[in-house]
């Protein structure tokens, strides 16, 4: 895999981006893939809904997790990882990291430049090899 950090900031220095800005990033592939949720911690209308989720660890079609995410102001942390049909691993990894970055994590290098031109603060990640 490899991925990016996105650090855009709003002109009093908050993190400007949301899930549900990447999310939109990568539509409408984010609608083909089942979610899971993980280390979750967020504020928001829908926020009791996804803790329900990350905490059965239930998947969720894509379609879901964009309604959910319109109504989350924030994410403080939490891992959104998407899979294919009929796919053991995640090909789309979203981590969100203490308030203040998105990692962003694919194994698709075109949907990774989506996500690059839709923001103006990233660095990349270091690809991690694995045995």
């Amino acid at each position: 895999m490899q991925g990016i950090t996105i650090t855009d900031q709003t002109t009093d220095g908050f993190l400007a981006v949301n899930l549900i800005d990447i999310l939109q990033a990568i539509a409408p592939v984010v609608l083909t893939s089942q979610w899971q949720i993980s280390h979750l911690e967020c504020l928001g209308k829908t926020a009791e809904k996804l803790y329900q989720i990350a905490d059965t660890q239930e998947f969720i079609s894509g379609e879901l997790l964009l309604q959910l995410a319109e109504g989350i102001t924030q994410v403080i942390d939490g891992k959104f990882q998407g899979y294919r049909v009929n796919e053991s691993n995640p090909w789309f990894i979203i981590t969100a990291v203490d308030s203040s970055a998105y990692d962003v994590e694919t194994v698709d290098e075109k949907i990774l430049s989506q996500v690059r031109q839709q923001f103006q603060q990233f660095s990349e990640l270091p690809i991690l090899l694995t045995v």
